[in-house]
């Protein structure tokens, strides 16, 4: 039998500051999050001071590797895979754990973007 896959996403809307906002997958048993991708739909230049970074974490973990656009520019309908950090169980998440995404900014940089969270089926 192949794997149960399926994907979650949240639009924030035109964000500026510091934005924080959680996601899971809402299924019944343990489901590995197997990749975080984000979608801009406005482009952000890469610029040291006017910049978002973007943390992703399960409580005091790191899930995936922050992303900062003052090193890495997003442009609008390009899709952004980042890294994963964690492995193993530490990416295990039960119907009612959820990953935490923290957007801060530098400078006067808005976001706008999709966020996509990709799950894979551990166990029941």
């Amino acid at each position: 039998m192949p794997a149960q896959r399926f994907t979650t996403s949240y639009t924030p809307g035109e964000k500026s500051g510091t934005t924080t906002f959680y996601m899971g997958h809402g299924q019944t048993g343990e489901w590995t999050l197997e990749g975080v991708s984000l979608i801009p739909q406005q482009s952000i230049a890469a610029d040291g001071s006017n910049k978002f970074v973007i943390a992703i974490t399960d409580g005091s973990d790191t899930v995936a590797t922050s992303h900062d656009t003052s090193a890495t520019a997003l442009t609008a309908g390009t899709g952004v895979q980042l890294t994963m950090s964690a492995a193993g169980t530490d990416l295990e998440f039960g119907p009612t754990d959820s990953v935490k995404f923290v957007a801060t900014e530098t400078g006067t940089a808005v976001l706008e973007a999709q966020f996509v969270c990709h799950w894979r089926k551990a166990r029941v």
